[in-house]
């Protein structure tokens, strides 16, 4: 149901965090069965009975939970300044601003979920390959940083997606990336490593090499334990990737 983070495993008490994979949850169908998205028709009841279980399982309310229409971009909101509407492809929150949880979905995109070693601040971040080459991950990093965490005091987790084996695409698309994450080799089209270029995104913002953890495996090769969007389509679940301070 769950995977996490050592580093942010072994932070504070209070900062909760999670990257949900499929399994263990009650949708069904091409929904089943740890689905987070609603956006494709699934049962909103099953998706509230996948939420209360993953919430009890990581000790904390459903109430507390943020989380807005991702849009591919590079746009980070606070929490507390989320209203109707809002659209963002990153969040964050400060112990501040109270209990608090945010979350994003993703079907191959890269979750990125961020604390603060000393537990103040968190974030999580969905980062396909539009918002990767936007820069929000960076993006993210920066306004934590304006709001008092620098770089080298976080720590990050880089969630199941695609990887490179499995992420073809045209030229168009690979022109856009730093060649040094771009394959051309091995296959008739071009593969993009978004693991490598999230993973050079954070370095590049100060967050230390050390402080970078890689969580989960490709969604698109194992299709009994994650949801994929390029391997099945639309009409799918979505995972969940979250992280918050709970107290």
């Amino acid at each position: 149901m769950l995977e996490c983070a050592a580093a942010l495993s072994a932070l504070a008490p209070s900062v909760v965090h999670g990257f949900t994979d499929r399994r263990g949850g009650h949708s069904q169908g091409r929904y089943a069965s740890l689905n987070f998205g609603r956006k494709w028709g699934d049962d909103p009841e099953a998706v509230r009975r996948n939420l209360e279980a993953v919430a009890g399982e990581s000790r904390f309310d459903p109430a507390w939970l943020v989380c807005v229409r991702q849009v591919h971009g590079a746009d980070v909101l606070r929490a507390r300044d989320v209203g109707q509407g809002s659209e963002a492809d990153a969040l964050w929150c400060h112990r501040e601003d109270g209990p608090c949880v945010v979350g994003v979905l993703t079907a191959d995109c890269v979750p990125v979920l961020i604390a603060d070693r000393q537990g103040e601040a968190v974030a999580a971040i969905h980062s396909g390959w539009r918002g990767t080459v936007a820069g929000v991950v960076a993006r993210a990093v920066r306004v934590l940083a304006e709001a008092g965490v620098p770089p080298e005091r976080l720590v990050a987790a880089i969630g199941p997606c695609i990887e490179q084996d499995a992420f073809e695409v045209g030229e168009e698309v690979a022109a856009q990336f730093d060649e040094a994450f771009v394959e051309r080799e091995r296959w008739p089209k071009p593969h993009v490593d978004l693991v490598g270029v999230v993973r050079a995104q954070l370095r590049g913002q100060g967050v230390p090499e050390e402080s970078i953890e890689r969580v989960g495996a490709c969604t698109h090769a194992h299709p009994e334990r994650y949801f994929s969007f390029r391997r099945d389509g639309g009409g799918i679940g979505q995972m969940m990737s979250f992280i918050g301070v709970a107290g």
